[in-house]
């Protein structure tokens, strides 16, 4: 299991890498066909087409050249094949007034298919005033 958690972390590292560039073509190869996600403000999305056409609608507007910055926080592998992932998202973008940073915590499951962890299901929770007390000292 510690052999799928340094995989999980390198992924989502990937997937930092993915978004900072554009790529929606790479940031779709890390779900499932059939994913749901839960956005931060709580709009959902719930297949592959649906999210390549929101984000790349998105990556030619708001999230034109943003940063996605990826912090886990904790990872539980129950079974071998599943997995459950809390982390925090800081996301930068030119559309925001001078440093300020969204932020976001999430929960992934994710799902071993073959020898690929892959994206199930995304719940977002609500934004976080920038500079609030998540007791992470």
């Amino acid at each position: 299991m510690e052999n799928s958690r340094a995989i999980i972390i390198a992924l989502a590292k990937a997937y930092d890498s993915a978004w900072n560039r554009g790529d929606v073509e790479k940031l779709l190869s890390f779900f499932v066909s059939d994913m749901i996600i839960i956005k931060p403000k709580g709009e959902v999305t719930k297949n592959m087409a649906e999210f390549g056409k929101g984000i790349t609608d998105l990556f030619g507007g708001f999230l034109k050249d943003s940063i996605h910055k990826t912090k886990i926080i904790h990872i539980h592998v129950p079974k071998n094949d599943v997995a459950v992932v809390d982390g925090e998202v800081q996301l930068t973008t030119k559309k925001l007034e001078e440093g300020n940073v969204l932020t976001h915590r999430y929960t992934d499951v994710m799902i071993k298919n073959g020898d690929r962890w892959l994206i199930s299901d995304i719940r977002t929770y609500d934004l976080i005033e920038k500079n609030a007390d998540l007791g992470n000292k």
